[in-house]
């Protein structure tokens, strides 16, 4: 598909230039006929949109791979890898280690998590199955949730958060198979075959879904409310004073904007990151004791559970304050240096974006202009 698209931007693109050059022969030439213009008039679109499609692959390893399936793995590594635990050779090329299967190493001196290279060499393993493992069920989990808060808000006449936070209960048997397909190998079992019992997952999960939840909702209105109090707009610009000189204008907004991103980076740190964390431990403690995760993973969480591959009970759970005690100093700062380096490869992708279209504008521009006879 994207090489037929290349090709026809190619010609596209050949057919501009050429035109081009004949309209600045000396010999006086008549304009284009219509459908040259057509086509020069449409090559910006081409242009841009086979750049959008090749921007789709990076775009999902940074705002899927690395916002969601690295800090996952962060969250339930175990600085100090278990006896059970089979170390897997980051060295293998792609393709190399067959799903559900480790090559056997010596374990790692350092937390695998703690930095992005490693996580993306483990990840990459498996190729491009293991770089997007769980995308499928994480699609499917955002959908169905959407669906089913619309559906709850319309007919119950409930505020859309509350019907939201209603779906993501019912559905949290999706978003536990996406932990649990996300720390485990790639497998060719499919996705919904790593459901639980609902009875289960929600005896392990509710609480900390209602923290998560609640801290998520807090997180965002609160500045919202510190916003409103010391008068910064909403909708900044929308609603600026049009007497009021532009630069106080943007000094204001920016004095007031500081405390306003301040709290919510306070409330993100400090309360959805942890309630992060404690949802994530939990969901991961249910794993069945015939998977094996692909990071040192302690399933007793410090002798907190007994789980079935220990020689316990299967029905099995951490609570909320064993999921948080038992994450260590270590792994809170793997984790918060984790989401800064993510934030940075975020902005440094947005810069790539910007300037690969604000080049290509340029050069459209530029042969417009060459083309206009430099008027």
């Amino acid at each position: 598909m994207l090489h037929h698209i290349a090709a026809v931007g190619g010609s596209l693109a050949r057919r501009y230039i050429e035109d081009g050059l004949e309209a600045n022969e000396p010999s006086g030439s008549n304009p284009p006929a219509s459908n040259d213009e057509a086509v020069l008039a449409g090559l910006p679109f081409v242009i841009y949109f086979i750049t959008g499609l090749l921007f789709i692959y990076p775009a999902v390893g940074v705002f899927y791979t690395a916002h969601s399936v690295f800090p996952t793995l962060a969250m339930i590594e175990d600085p100090n890898p278990p006896p059970e635990y089979t170390p897997i050779s980051l060295d293998a090329q792609e393709g190399s280690v067959p799903s559900g299967e480790f090559q056997v190493v010596e374990a790692n001196e350092k937390p695998i998590t703690s930095s992005l290279r490693t996580t993306h060499r483990l990840l990459w393993v498996w190729g491009r199955e293991g770089y997007f493992r769980g995308l499928i069920c994480a699609l499917i989990t955002v959908f169905s949730t959407v669906i089913l808060a619309a559906l709850i808000t319309v007919y119950t006449f409930l505020p859309h958060f509350v019907g939201s936070f209603i779906a993501t209960v019912l559905l949290t048997q999706l978003s536990t198979a996406w932990v649990h397909i996300v720390i485990t190998p790639p497998s060719a079992r499919p996705w919904y075959s790593r459901v639980l019992p609902f009875r289960y997952v929600f005896q392990a999960t509710a609480l900390p879904l209602l923290v998560h939840w609640a801290t998520s909702v807090v997180a965002v209105e609160l500045p919202r409310l510190l916003a409103v109090m010391i008068g910064l707009p909403l909708r900044l610009f929308e609603e600026a004073d049009d007497n009021m000189d532009m630069d106080l204008q943007l000094s204001s907004l920016l004095l007031k904007g500081i405390p306003v991103a301040a709290l919510a980076l306070f409330l993100y740190l400090f309360a959805v990151i942890p309630a992060q964390v404690i949802l994530r431990r939990v969901q991961a403690s249910l794993l069945p004791p015939t998977e094996d995760a692909i990071v040192p993973f302690d399933r007793s969480f410090k002798g907190k559970l007994d789980p079935a591959v220990l020689g316990g009970g299967s029905e099995t759970f951490l609570t909320m304050r064993d999921a948080l005690t038992t994450f260590g100093r270590e792994g809170w700062t793997r984790l918060v240096k984790m989401y800064l380096k993510v934030f940075g490869i975020t902005v440094a992708f947005y810069f790539a974006v910007a300037a690969t279209f604000a080049l290509e504008g340029g050069v459209i521009m530029t042969l417009n202009w060459m083309l206009s006879g430099g008027k």
